[in-house]
């Protein structure tokens, strides 16, 4: 039976019991999993700026050490945090479609993507900014993941003889809109959110124009 030894204070036994208890909760197969947790979270909190190896390692405690083998540095950090959120879009994306019925899923796929946004604004800018400025292959297949799943709304909407470069096409045209409607309504929103209203009207004006109604003054 193991004993404390006569000079140990309390307060410090529990401390470290504390702190191992928290690092054995980090086995070798859920350590990346809650690191890129912890690292969401301070990144929806407090802003990219916040995010630093050492400040994932203080918030999981998780060791200096195993955070930087895990993520070589803080970019390679923030780019994994963006190929995660993709295949987070690209899973919004195929729930969305897979829950409605035969028609309709582009429409509903495009609502689902701004919905992702309105969830995870800051998630959402940094993904674009990893993809746009980082030019890292894991973030651009992982955006060709989301992609895909619009691609297969299109495709489903579109029914049995649909050209494949057609289909290539309307989803990339869907895409755009999505991302234009994103940025627009977060610059109009404010920090951390969309404007509704932006959302809206360039959502039934995207309707207009798919369904050929005139315009009437």
């Amino acid at each position: 039976m193991f004993t404390r030894h006569p000079g140990a204070q309390m307060g410090t036994t529990e401390t470290t019991s504390a702190v191992l208890a928290r690092r054995r909760s980090y086995h070798v197969g859920n350590v990346r999993s809650q690191l890129s947790l912890a690292a969401s979270a301070l990144l929806e909190s407090e802003g990219a700026s916040a995010l630093s190896l050492r400040a994932i390692a203080r918030r999981t405690g998780v060791a200096l050490g195993t955070v930087y083998y895990h993520y070589a540095d803080k970019h390679a950090l923030l780019a994994g945090l963006a190929a995660e959120g993709f295949r987070e879009l690209a899973a919004t994306l195929r729930l969305a479609r897979e829950r409605l019925g035969p028609e309709g899923r582009l429409r509903v796929a495009g609502m689902a993507y701004l919905d992702f946004v309105s969830a995870r604004p800051a998630l959402y800018g940094l993904m674009y900014e990893m993809r746009d400025i980082g030019r890292r292959e894991e973030v651009e297949a992982a955006e060709g993941e989301a992609f895909a799943e619009m691609a297969l709304a299109v495709s489903e909407d579109a029914g049995a003889g649909a050209e494949t470069e057609a289909i290539r096409q309307v989803a990339q045209a869907a895409w755009a809109c999505a991302r234009g409607i994103a940025a627009l309504a977060l610059a109009r929103g404010g920090p951390g959110r969309l404007d509704e209203n932006t959302v809206r009207e360039a959502v039934l004006g995207l309707e207009i124009l798919v369904a050929g109604r005139p315009i009437r003054l």
